[in-house]
């Protein structure tokens, strides 16, 4: 009867909300439920109960929960693929809690592997501290002479729990619980074939040999590739395990597993519509939909896109930025340019080519870039000092950019001698990774290359083809001038002139005598 009348007075309550109001107060009431019950009764009770307020019961946390209870009590599933974003708590709870609460109620010994050993090593100290600090409230202790990071004893018992690295060597252990958490490092390791090849083989023949009898399989991950473990495991999802898969992307799509509707965030607390939108456009879609929407995709024919392109023109001392939907002018006294240059030290038919490009970052917040012009040639080394010398003169640009190796030392300070303000650029990712942030920041609608220029066609055809191509090096001076804008290195200067300033008549002298109406469009910089 009591039970009844608080279900009226919910759902009286639950009637005078909006649906998002609804959404937070059954969503707090579950917490609450959650925190009043058994600390035994899931992974996400236990968790809510033993660390101090640290760990917090998200919708979609409390979701993996009750997927690990069904699996490992109710034994419903035998390998339970989660996909999720990165940042999100999947680890946490997966790879700390549930190991944890696994050894303290039901004795397993866990195995559990990451793309490195010590790294591995982190989630079997942090699951051991756990356990370190309940032992009194359920008497279970680590072993005092078994007490690695990567292999501890419970006493008196078969249980605790062992960590590798993925590839390595895991011979004479066995796990009732096995945990595969993100088994490849970055987007390179995923992109390379060798290395994929690699983690199926030890997922075959050394990983699965380690379950004992009735043992449940976790495999943790955040999407890189069609071909990744994940992949080649949903291929073939029920041909050998019963398989349960949780797919939680950054953005409800149709039939979301949380209910939620299309375009409503994963956890907004800690990631909102708003902050997820900008991480869109920082990642650029590929990404955005391999890491945080667990759909990869094949990368076809190249990082870049023809989409991805828009022109300038100019009209007098206007740039001209318009791609269909927003139009920009921008006066040219009001870009900070700059160069990069990637210096080629062979010549010959097959040799890589000597590229430059001469940019401009405008006022926009974010910025933009216009490609002012650009080089691609084949020339000796010697000729390098004067070529950037020529443009130096020529565009009296802020600095000039050149990649900083062992062989560009001497053209560095040559340049530097020939009054040259030189920018040292460190290559300190790969070609790959860097390719990866100038797509993003193309993506964006955010760089700008010329409508008619000569050199455009081969400078669009190069980008379009990398990786594929013979030559990458237009993609490796656009990539730097990118992560310098990216970086906040560069931008266009803005002048806070007042209204009916020399620059803001010439502007709309210009739009008047077209006829427009100087409303439509957006002006920046001198304005």
């Amino acid at each position: 009867m009591v039970k009844r009348r608080h279900s009226t007075q919910l759902g009286q309550l639950l009637a005078g909300l909006n649906p998002a109001e609804q959404v937070a107060l059954l969503d707090a009431l579950e917490v609450e439920t959650l925190r009043r019950g058994d600390p035994l009764a899931s992974p996400a009770a236990f968790a809510l109960a033993h660390s101090e307020g640290r760990w917090e019961a998200y919708r979609h946390a409390r979701l993996i929960s009750d997927e690990l209870v069904a699996g490992i009590e109710r034994n419903e599933w035998d390998l339970l693929i989660l996909t999720s974003p990165p940042r999100h708590g999947k680890s946490e709870l997966t790879s700390r809690w549930t190991p944890a609460w696994a050894i303290v109620k039901h004795g397993m010994r866990v195995g559990l592997a990451t793309y490195e050993a010590d790294f591995a090593a982190t989630h079997g100290r942090a699951t051991r501290d756990i356990l370190t600090h309940v032992r009194d409230i359920y008497d279970v202790r680590v072993r005092s002479d078994t007490r690695s990071a990567s292999r501890w004893d419970i006493e008196k018992s078969t249980a605790g729990m062992w960590t590798a690295g993925v590839g390595g060597p895991i011979t004479g252990k066995g796990g009732q619980l096995l945990i595969v958490d993100d088994p490849v490092k970055n987007a390179e390791e995923a992109a390379s074939p060798i290395v994929r090849e690699k983690v199926w083989d030890w997922w075959t023949s050394t990983f699965l040999t380690r379950r004992e009898p009735g043992a449940k399989v976790i495999v943790i991950m955040t999407r890189w590739h069609e071909d990744d473990l994940v992949g080649r495991l949903l291929k073939q999802t029920g041909q050998t395990m019963r398989t349960k898969v949780v797919n939680l992307p950054a953005i409800a799509e149709e039939n979301d597993m949380l209910g939620r509707q299309p375009g409503e965030a994963l956890c907004p607390p800690r990631y909102d519509t708003s902050a997820l939108a900008m991480i869109r456009e920082s990642v650029g879609s590929r990404v955005w939909a391999s890491l945080y929407q667990q759909r990869p995709q094949q990368q076809g024919g190249g990082v870049f896109q023809r989409r991805f392109f828009h022109h300038w023109r100019k009209e007098g001392e206007v740039y001209i930025l318009d791609d269909g939907h927003e139009r920009h002018l921008v006066h040219e006294s009001d870009l900070r340019t700059f160069v990069t240059f990637d210096p080629a030290f062979t010549r010959g038919k097959r040799s890589d080519y000597t590229a430059l490009g001469v940019w401009g970052a405008t006022p926009h917040q974010p910025a933009h870039l216009i490609l002012l012009d650009g080089h691609r040639v084949r020339v000796e080394s010697t000729e390098h000092a004067p070529l950037v010398e020529s443009v130096w003169r020529k565009w009296k640009p802020m600095w000039v950019g050149i990649e900083s190796t062992t062989a560009s030392l001497s053209l560095l300070s040559e340049a530097q001698r020939r009054g040259v303000v030189v920018r040292p650029l460190k290559p300190d990712r790969s070609k790959g990774a860097r390719a990866e942030t100038a797509a993003a920041i193309y993506e964006a609608g955010r760089v700008w290359h010329p409508t008619d220029a000569e050199w455009l066609d081969v400078w669009e055809d190069e980008l379009l083809s990398f990786p594929v191509a013979a030559h990458d090096d237009v993609v490796d001076v656009t990539s730097y001038a990118t992560i310098e804008l990216a970086r906040g290195v560069v931008r266009g200067r803005r002048r806070d002139q007042p209204e009916g300033s020399a620059v803001e008549r010439h502007l709309h002298q210009f739009l008047d005598k077209r006829g427009r109406h100087r409303n439509r469009y957006t002006t920046t910089g001198a304005m």
